[in-house]
């Protein structure tokens, strides 16, 4: 039986809330025991006696690929610099020209470095939505040992067209939707609803996919019981669209589907009403919130009004910084801000989003908990530098003062993935290496084809 044992000076979850000096065994992959006493097991021990030991995070949302591809590019950018929303005059087109310009090696090095990024945020578990031509994200992430969700788009149209009015198009639906390339991947890479890799369905939007597709996704995570997520009231362009369709707003769209149900995560919701928040909140639905992505380009994320609402509530970092720590404490700043309240967002009430919220959001009660028998996926803060000190409150000196380079150990399904803050068995340079290199690649053909928008060409000067 391998045991290991993490002694810290403090450790938390939600269930049983901040205790002092305690450890916690570990034996098979699993949570054995939490002792409020130094257990005599001869075992191999990670002790820091300013360490903060956490369930790992669930990060609800993320785009790995397109962090490292717009780093840099789509910030700043001011009114009139892109010719239509960013999402559809940027983020998707440069998404198709990666696709046809690199190989599945280049592929699989960018999604490796973003990988790295994001699980030395301390993200242990990540719901990811890529394109179909990213399915090497599946073997670099295994390869990590990361805890993956992987939900590749689909559209009802191969490719995102665009109308004389900057919206996209989406009829006549295609032939190929990209439906039959997610069921094979399924068959081939998900190891069930307790496995490390899981493989779902990440229907782009209700803009971008037929009520008929979505229907379709609908009885198939009915009959097989794969993930699902789902982009919905993130953006004007979006909303105008499903009202002028269907005559309703995306959540009411969304419901009449009969997707709005536990399983289904909702990706943003900047957009919906209070009305619509008690719809979700009142079906089980989950809402996974990217605050620092929609704060970048100016846009308000209603982060109060998802912790005021009770909705089932996640944290993710959406392709920008792939920092879970940053992410928490700019969606308690900006929850603040918004409802002129100091006193929500509290850093129990993020770590609480980040862990159990999540957790619960994909139906993993094993997850985001310190509970004996629960999946020991753990993070271990030090917290012994000076930013932290005197710690009077270790959760609010983490989110308020932390970095992710305090990050000292990680562990998924009890395997150290990061020891030491060193990731376990990666040449992390030659990774970068060869991510950045396939990066500048995807935006030299994008020169080359003239599809850049002139906003952004004088950033790649």
């Amino acid at each position: 039986m391998d045991t290991l044992i993490l002694e810290a000076g403090w450790i938390w979850d939600a269930a049983g809330g901040l205790r002092r000096d305690a450890c916690v065994v570990v034996q098979d992959g699993r949570i054995a025991d939490v002792v409020m006493q130094r257990p005599t097991l001869d075992a191999p021990r990670i002790a820091l006696p300013e360490g903060l030991l956490l369930p790992g995070f669930v990060n609800l949302h993320n785009h790995a690929f397109s962090a490292p591809l717009f780093r840099g590019l789509a910030d700043d950018i001011g009114e009139g610099e892109l010719p239509g929303d960013i999402v559809y005059s940027l983020l998707m087109p440069l998404g198709d020209i990666a696709a046809e310009v690199l190989d599945e090696d280049a592929i699989g090095d960018v999604a490796e470095m973003a990988l790295l990024e994001t699980m030395k945020g301390g993200s242990t578990t990540i719901m990811d939505v890529w394109r179909l031509q990213q399915a090497p994200f599946i073997g670099r992430g295994r390869r990590l040992g990361l805890r993956t969700y992987s939900c590749p788009y689909l559209f009802s149209t191969p490719k995102m067209d665009m109308g004389p009015d900057g919206k996209p198009v989406t009829a006549p639906e295609a032939a190929d939707t990209g439906f039959d390339r997610v069921m094979a991947l399924f068959a081939e890479h998900d190891e069930g609803p307790r496995g490390r890799t899981r493989i779902g369905f990440g229907p782009h939007g209700l803009d971008t996919c037929t009520p008929e597709l979505l229907t379709r996704i609908r009885d198939t995570v009915d009959e097989i019981g794969c993930p699902l997520t789902i982009h919905a009231a993130q953006s004007q362009v979006e909303l105008e669209i499903v009202r002028a369709r269907y005559g309703k707003s995306p959540i009411e769209h969304i419901r009449d589907l009969g997707l709005l149900r536990p399983g289904t995560v909702l990706a943003h919701c900047v957009l919906a009403a209070d009305a619509e928040l008690a719809m979700i909140r009142d079906h089980g639905a989950a809402v996974a919130s990217c605050p620092y992505a929609f704060a970048r380009f100016g846009v308000a994320v209603p982060f109060a009004r998802f912790l005021d609402a009770g909705i089932r509530l996640g944290v993710g970092t959406d392709g920008v910084g792939l920092d879970m720590v940053a992410e928490l404490r700019a969606a308690a700043l900006l929850a603040k801000v918004q409802a002129g309240r100091g006193g929500i967002a509290s850093g129990e009430a993020m770590l609480r989003a980040a862990t159990t919220g999540g957790a619960a959001a994909i139906g993993r009660d094993d997850l985001g908990t310190l509970a004996v028998g629960a999946t020991a996926d753990l993070l271990l803060f030090d917290l012994s530098g000076a930013r932290y000190q005197p710690v009077w409150n270790p959760l609010q000196a983490l989110l308020t003062n932390g970095v992710a380079a305090d990050l000292h150990t990680m562990l998924v399904d009890g395997v150290p993935l990061i020891r030491d803050r060193a990731v376990q068995g990666v040449d992390e340079a030659a990774v970068v290496r060869r991510g950045a290199a396939a990066i500048r690649r995807v935006w030299d053909e994008a020169r080359r084809l003239g599809r850049v928008p002139a906003g952004i060409a004088a950033r790649l000067a």
